[in-house]
């Protein structure tokens, strides 16, 4: 028999369509690492990219809108930002709740990459404090003024009712939607015919990421680990031989000049990688018995830095020359 109409249709739209791997997660739970993995393995495999939180504001204020008024405008800009995604990889939190209208787009060909915090209090609190601290895009979360990007809650599911909602503390806020945004998205997974489960405290390791790679379709060599994002950085969470390094190096980091000083940072960091690379050349007594690299790998990194250090001098004079004239013509005002 042949396909009807539809499935034609279907299949036509999905070979045309650029977004083949979806990431979601809850937020605070690795996605801006992942994204950094997956970017990692598309170098090198054409002009594939990789972005964070592509839309996830506006999805979650179109889904809002659209669950509370029955807007079809805002039905409409949620079938508008799915369809036009210009990337071959997104990775971030708001899609759970809209996972079968990229079904509908792209097919039962788009893989999905399920991320999620096992340690769930650990989520529910890095959650809570990045509301206090970024309350923008908390509406339904924060009571501050500040907090105008809507966010999914449990009245826009009948789970509960808005004034039933207001009444929950905080941290049961965050607990329903750590459990609902992973709910949805496994009760979802079978309308899909590829997707894979990763944990964000298995992230760094070799099989995760051999099968981040694997999975992005861009053979079995992993991407080397990644942090990103992290509001605290535990030293001793490093392997051994890199421990002495980062206590030497985030010991001395005044986190102050580097809040309010744009420049300390490009002074600290050059002055430090100036300093361990002397070290290791002369295999200094500061090196606090970490293995030097070897004489090869040292000149392959001071080749590298140049390189970069030339690129950033041509942008920061570029700059410089920007601002002196944006300056040379407010004068003239």
């Amino acid at each position: 028999m042949a396909p009807g109409r539809d499935t034609v249709d279907a299949a036509d739209r999905a070979s045309r369509s650029k977004l083949k791997l979806l990431c979601v997660g809850t937020g605070r739970d690795g996605t801006q690492s992942l994204n950094h993995m997956i970017q990692h393995v598309y170098v090198g495999s054409g002009d594939r990219q990789s972005v964070h939180e592509y839309c996830c504001r506006e999805i979650y204020q179109a889904f809002c809108d659209f669950q509370e008024t029955g807007d079809g405008a805002a039905a409409d800009a949620l079938d508008r930002m799915v369809a036009d995604c210009p990337y071959d990889s997104i990775v971030g939190n708001g899609y759970a709740a809209i996972l079968p209208r990229f079904a509908e787009r792209y097919g039962r060909g788009l893989k999905i990459v399920h991320l999620y915090r096992a340690d769930r209090d650990a989520c529910i609190s890095s959650l809570m404090m990045n509301c206090e601290l970024f309350p923008a895009a908390y509406r339904y979360y924060s009571s501050s003024p500040a907090a105008v990007v809507k966010r999914m809650a449990a009245f826009h599911f009948g789970d509960m009712s808005a004034a039933a909602w207001d009444r929950l503390p905080l941290r049961e806020k965050f607990g329903w939607y750590y459990d609902k945004t992973h709910a949805l998205v496994r009760q979802q997974l079978a309308l899909f015919d590829d997707h894979i489960e990763i944990a964000t405290e298995s992230l760094d390791d070799i099989d995760s990421r051999r099968r981040i790679a694997e999975f992005a379709g861009c053979g079995a060599v992993p991407p080397p680990k990644a942090h990103l994002n992290a509001s605290v950085i535990d030293i001793s969470s490093f392997p051994k031989q890199h421990q002495i390094k980062m206590n030497w190096l985030m010991g001395r980091l005044n986190i102050e000049e580097l809040a309010h000083d744009d420049v300390y940072a490009l002074n600290y960091f050059l002055d430090m990688f100036v300093t361990w690379a002397g070290y290791q050349i002369t295999d200094a007594p500061q090196l606090g018995g970490a293995a030097p690299a070897c004489a090869p790998q040292i000149a392959r990194d001071l080749e590298r830095a140049a390189k970069i250090l030339n690129d950033r001098l041509r942008d920061i004079d570029a700059l410089y020359k920007l601002v002196r004239d944006r300056g040379g013509r407010d004068g003239d005002q």
